[in-house]
């Protein structure tokens, strides 16, 4: 088990063995959890760019606003949209 201390900014570092062990980069998100016994976190990845590759590339046409790229880039990582 391994020990962490909070900052004055609210912020924790992730002791670098755990980092390895869960292959934890910089971006990926932590959806923290309150439960009976404290917290529990859970990693949830940013999908790679060859996840969504080709998912949205009708929102690149000439005149597609960046409201309508946002959406289509959203919802083909959300697995809402099929090419």
């Amino acid at each position: 088990m391994r020990h962490t201390t909070l900052s004055s900014k609210g912020q924790v570092t992730i002791p670098a063995e755990i980092r390895t062990a869960l292959d934890l980069q910089a971006g990926d998100r932590l959806r923290l959890e309150v439960n009976a016994d404290g917290f529990t976190a859970v990693v949830e990845r940013a999908p790679k760019v060859s996840e969504v590759r080709g998912r949205f590339r009708h929102a690149a046409r000439p005149g597609t606003t960046r409201a309508q790229e946002r959406d289509a880039f959203e919802g083909a990582v959300a697995g809402k949209h099929t090419p």
